[in-house]
């Protein structure tokens, strides 16, 4: 799995921000998001401030991390694209979430 396949499953996350349902669960949603693939060695994070995210960037945030998601590129494609379910891939330990209940109950709703 390349890097540019990984950022564009981060992206394809980053365009479910855009629906109207999300624009107005989100709209008060201000927290930053990191992803850590396991395979490729790199991390990369987005802002989202208001509900709308900011473009992918390589690295970890300088601030804090309020929800942090490391699995492998392969596994996330995969949960993007609906070919491997989250839960699925969560409790087979493929993929790991760290952040607040609330934060990662109001994700699950863009991760399809």
């Amino acid at each position: 799995m390349s890097e540019q396949e990984a950022i564009d499953a981060i992206n394809k996350m980053m365009d479910n921000f855009n629906t109207e349902k999300a624009k107005k669960t989100f709209r008060k949603w201000s927290k930053t998001i990191a992803f850590e693939f396991t395979d490729l060695g790199k991390t990369f994070y987005t802002n989202i401030e208001q509900g709308v995210p900011s473009d992918v960037i390589e690295g970890e945030p300088e601030g804090k991390i309020h929800v942090k998601i490391t699995t492998d590129a392969a596994t996330w494609k995969g949960i993007m694209t609906g070919e491997i379910g989250g839960m699925k891939a969560y409790t087979s330990k493929k993929l790991k979430v760290k952040g607040s209940m609330p934060d990662l109950l109001k994700l699950q709703k863009i991760m399809k």
